[in-house]
């Protein structure tokens, strides 16, 4: 088996043919193939190329690397074995979660901003009974850490001050005189 090689940058004519006849320059092609959509058929911009030795496959990457192959600048890189690049997504399913990102009402794992991207939760420490993270029901604003503190007492609006004689309600007394 020969030396795989990752062909990127391709224009979306490049077909087959046009790249083994670029490669062959270099050395002998095992094979030469330009990946395409399953649907559609056409160039997905992308191909892999599999040269005879590693001689020849370095010859190929120094030799084209970077050059012009049907009006497009192509990059070369030895290709990686499958299934060592990306984690495969579920079809259909939910997507992993990322981090950052809209700190709305949903919130990931520690109640951190975003869809995940908080801190986990240390396992030394009990979670509150009856408190979530995030917001509780719909149209709720989200909690934010320091939320759950109380203001302290003459902090934000300014209360209404008492007269130093004024003792608020006054009583009656028990000839039922005012005080």
């Amino acid at each position: 088996m020969g030396v795989r090689l990752f062909v990127g940058g391709l224009s979306f004519s490049t077909t087959n043919e046009g790249l083994h006849g670029a490669f062959a320059k270099f050395g002998v092609v095992e094979s030469a193939r330009v990946m395409t959509d399953r649907e559609t058929g056409k160039s997905r911009g992308f191909a892999f190329v599999e040269m005879a030795t590693e001689e020849e496959a370095n010859r190929a990457i120094n030799g084209l690397n970077g050059t012009s192959l049907d009006g497009r600048t192509i990059r070369i890189d030895r290709a990686m074995p499958r299934g060592s690049g990306a984690p495969p997504r579920p079809a259909g399913g939910p997507r992993p979660p990322m981090g950052g990102g809209y700190g709305g009402p949903r919130r990931g794992p520690g109640g951190g901003p975003g869809y995940g991207g908080g801190a986990p939760p240390s396992t030394d420490e009990k979670p509150r009974a009856g408190r979530s993270s995030g917001a509780g029901r719909r149209g709720e604003k989200p909690r934010r850490p320091g939320d759950d503190q109380r203001p302290k007492p003459g902090a934000g609006r300014p209360q209404k001050q008492r007269r130093s004689d004024d003792r608020g309600r006054r009583s009656m007394g028990d000839a039922g005189e005012w005080r």
